[in-house]
């Protein structure tokens, strides 16, 4: 999250506070320019001038070394260098104290300190080397203190190095208060101070450099000085000269150090705040420079900017909080009633549901059964129309046997009737016989013996004619059986064609019932058929909505311990109201008390 910067604006500051401020800078950087300066050059003159073999052998003495150390060259040359010095960083600084002293240019300003370090060590470096190859040149490649430029220009540059990074350390302390002044909490792009991220290693590296050149300087000058080693002469400048190093190089540590304990000191002051639950979060830490101390602020202010709007909105949000919490409670209280209600009703309805879905089972189970019944049925249906079929071509030909009975009947009939009359002629002519022999006998009679056999042949003639009469007798007897036979068989054989056709007839009606029948079956079938897969369809929809009301009734139970969860939850969130309004509160009077303190 970005924070958002507020510049510093003039009128904030009393023009004749941001114009001692500015003063006060310059002051300082005028007397850090020219005090590191001279401390290096004129110190490092006066361990060349008291180290040294010429003024050995001319038998120069303390005060005459020290003279010495301050030839009017090297001092012409100093007061030269370190004006031009003074007068590049002062110009430099502008931006900074335009917006000091004016309020304006607030983006030049904070990005108008991160080129002076290197501008101050690159200064040093190419003074120390042109000032002391002017300074040999002058001489003649040849220095009154019989130093080689060899060795004369490595002892300079040793000692410009930790000078310009001295100048760079106090340079960035001195600034402190202008840099608070931009109230700089967060790094943009582009800002990247090197010099800061890296002063450890250019401070060592000042150190051993210095110490190098210097001691191997000590070195060559014993190498040549004819000196009886003792206290006095060896081992008292010795320590003297190691006191002064050591003090040269703790002072770079200590310096280097100090610029971080501002920062750290300020990190720490915050954090400590936060971890002693101070809640007062809408002040910022200010970013002294662009290193990883700074970014570390800038990340610091960054989670400060968060929480303060947190607490912004929390205090916003607490009252409507405290309200919904309230109503959340009594709402999840008539819920928690609702829902209990609903579960129990819920069991009821999953319970009757799954007696309806073994009843919609057994009932698919029964359709099932139909479809294979109604085609069974459609099968005998079609058998039974086929029985009809036979049963009607057979009535044809039992009623067509019938008919031509009835017609040999009545032709029999016709014959009997022939027969009647030949029998009626027969016993006519029987009749005849008789009395025909009946007169023979007579006749014979009379004839006496001639006429015996005559009368035995006409008493056998005229049994004959009475068995003749007799046999008509029977046969008309039994014609007349016949007859009244033929009749009666006639008559029934009418009554059974009647019923035969009648049973035709029906068996036609019977036909028609059952193409009706198998036309009925075959739709009970296709209706079975269609029931099944109905009822299957439904079993399925109906073990789905059984499922789903498991899983609502599922629901509902969690929906019940979710109540009972958003009750326990609606305490805990009137305990967290407490403790938010708490908070605020806390901040609130923390800021007034300091608000009443300022």
């Amino acid at each position: 999250m970005k924070i958002k910067e507020e510049p510093l604006k003039s009128e904030t500051v009393p023009d004749f506070e941001a114009l001692g401020l500015v003063k006060s800078i310059r002051i300082r950087l005028a007397l850090v320019v020219f005090l590191v300066l001279g401390i290096f050059l004129f110190s490092s003159e006066f361990m060349n001038a008291f180290f040294n073999n010429s003024l050995d052998n001319s038998g120069a003495g303390f005060v005459d070394r020290l003279l010495f150390s301050f030839k009017p060259t090297v001092v012409l040359i100093y007061l030269i260098f370190s004006a031009i010095l003074y007068v590049i960083i002062i110009r430099y600084l502008k931006p900074l104290f335009a917006y000091i002293t004016e309020g304006t240019g607030y983006d030049q300003a904070r990005k108008a300190a991160i080129k002076v370090p290197w501008l101050i060590i690159i200064f040093q470096f190419v003074a120390w080397t042109a000032g002391t190859t002017l300074y040999y040149m002058l001489k003649g490649w040849e220095a009154e203190s019989g130093i080689p430029f060899s060795f004369g220009l490595p002892l300079k540059i040793a000692v410009g190095f930790p000078s310009g990074v001295y100048t760079s350390i106090l340079f960035n302390l001195i600034l402190i208060p202008a840099k608070k002044k931009l109230n700089i909490v967060a790094m943009r792009e582009g800002e990247d101070d090197t010099f800061s991220r890296r002063r450890d290693y250019y401070v060592v590296g000042a150190i051993i450099f210095f110490l190098i050149i210097n001691f191997s300087y000590i070195t060559y000058y014993y190498s040549r000085a004819q000196l009886d080693v003792d206290f006095s002469n060896f081992y008292l400048p010795m320590i003297l000269s190691a006191l002064f190093y050591a003090a040269v190089s703790y002072g770079l540590i200590a310096l280097s150090k100090k610029e971080y304990f501002i920062q750290i000191d300020s990190l720490k002051s915050v954090l400590r705040k936060m971890a002693g639950g101070n809640t007062q979060l809408d002040r910022r830490i200010n970013i002294i420079n662009y290193n990883e101390l700074g970014e570390t602020a800038a990340y610091v202010n960054t989670i400060l900017n968060n929480f303060y709007t947190l607490l912004k909105k929390i205090s916003e949000t607490s009252s409507l909080m405290s309200d919904s919490s309230s109503t959340l409670a009594s709402a999840s209280q008539q819920n928690a009633a609702h829902s209990n209600q609903q579960a129990s009703s819920t069991a009821e309805i999953v319970s009757t549901m799954e007696g309806l879905d073994d009843l919609s089972k057994n009932i698919g189970s029964q359709a099932g059964q139909v479809e294979d019944s109604a085609g069974r049925m459609k099968d005998s249906v079609k058998d039974g129309s086929a029985i009809t079929q036979q049963n009607i071509e057979k009535m044809k030909e039992v009623r067509d046997s019938y008919q031509n009975t009835i017609e040999g009947m009545r032709n029999l009939g016709e014959h009997i009737s022939g027969i009647w009359e030949i029998v009626k002629i027969i016993n006519g002519i029987a009749g005849q016989i008789k009395i025909i022999a009946f007169n023979a006998a007579l006749e014979a009679s009379s004839a006496g013996e001639e006429g015996k056999n005559f009368e035995i042949v006409a008493s056998e003639i005229r049994r004959l004619a009475d068995n003749t009469v007799n046999s008509t007798n029977e046969i008309k007897a039994k014609i007349s059986d016949i007859q009244h036979a033929s009749d009666e068989l006639i008559g029934s054989s009418e009554e059974d064609t009647i019923k035969i056709q009648d049973a035709w007839e029906m068996s036609h009606r019977l036909e028609e019932v059952f193409k009706q029948i198998l036309e009925l079956s075959e739709n009970s079938l296709e209706s079975a058929v269609s029931m099944n897969q109905s009822v299957s369809q439904q079993i399925n929809a109906f073990e789905e909505i059984l499922l789903t009301a498991k899983q609502i009734s599922e629901g509902i139970n969690e929906f019940t311990d979710s109540i009972e969860d958003t009750k326990r939850t609606a305490v805990i969130i009137e305990e967290t109201v407490d403790t938010l309004n708490s908070i605020v509160e806390s901040s609130s009077e923390k800021q007034i008390e300091e608000n009443s303190e300022k």
